[in-house]
């Protein structure tokens, strides 16, 4: 049986982690067509899933665009921007320029696309939700280029790895001043990679499992965040009563 028909048959917590284990291997001629099916069919689930939580969100009040202290988003940007061919192009680009895009990531860019849940609810919501945000390649490729210019002798040193940015870290995304982006090491021909510098420290799917499926987009809400100690302690958070209706009935992957 493939990966792919184990995958369909729900088998995807193993499957993911047994592409992961098989590292570079996975793009053999013999495996990586199965691989990038598994990979696609996970991301139109993700895609599905998104659809709804934004949804939902907005049927909720739920400004998109706009910080938690009101502050507009200085660039006008949609809660989901699906892939064309110019953002395609960029893809492209990126890979030609820094190598290999492990294979959840390129799925999650050539399926789903972008996505910001960045934004403020009508009840006051704890500081530090996390919201989830997964940026194009664009933001990969602005940072490569000032990394590769930072280079002495304009070549990349073999000991030095490109983080490629995909989301603000949990304190920005509050429009707080924070630390380093979550981000991924290029270049990767694994089927999954680990997102540096987030704090669950877990690959690109565990991390959107957990984001999307365990906490509906909002992995900060946890108190396992490193944030929780800052948090305001004066009022109570109480949680807004369709929160739960967030996670309802999402596609497992």
């Amino acid at each position: 049986m493939t990966y792919f028909e184990r995958y369909k048959n729900g088998q995807c917590v193993a499957v993911w982690n047994e592409l992961t284990a098989l590292g570079e291997t996975v793009r053999d001629s013999a495996i990586v067509g199965d691989a990038v099916s598994v990979a696609h069919l996970t991301m139109e689930r993700v895609a599905t899933n998104i659809d709804r939580l934004v949804e939902r969100l907005a049927s909720h009040g739920y400004e998109f665009g706009v910080y938690p202290d009101g502050t507009r988003f200085p660039i006008e940007s949609a809660a989901l921007a699906k892939p064309d061919a110019e953002f395609r192009a960029l893809i492209a680009e990126l890979e030609h320029l820094a190598g290999a895009i492990p294979l959840s990531l390129r799925a999650f860019w050539d399926v789903v696309g972008s996505v910001s849940l960045i934004g403020r609810a009508r009840n006051d919501w704890p500081e530090y939700g996390d919201p989830l945000c997964v940026e194009g390649p664009a933001a990969g490729l602005a940072d490569f280029h000032d990394w590769y210019a930072d280079l002495d002798m304009g070549e990349p040193a073999t000991e030095e790895a490109f983080l490629c940015p995909i989301a603000p870290d949990v304190l920005h995304k509050d429009n707080v001043s924070g630390g380093p982006p979550y981000s991924v090491k290029l270049p990767d021909r694994g089927a999954d990679a680990m997102v540096c510098d987030e704090w669950h420290n877990v690959c690109f799917i565990p991390y959107l499992r957990i984001a999307i499926l365990d906490w509906g987009g909002f992995p900060g809400l946890s108190h396992a965040n490193p944030q929780d100690r800052w948090r305001s302690k004066g009022k109570a958070f109480v949680p807004p009563e369709w929160l739960p209706e967030l996670t309802h009935d999402l596609m497992t992957f």
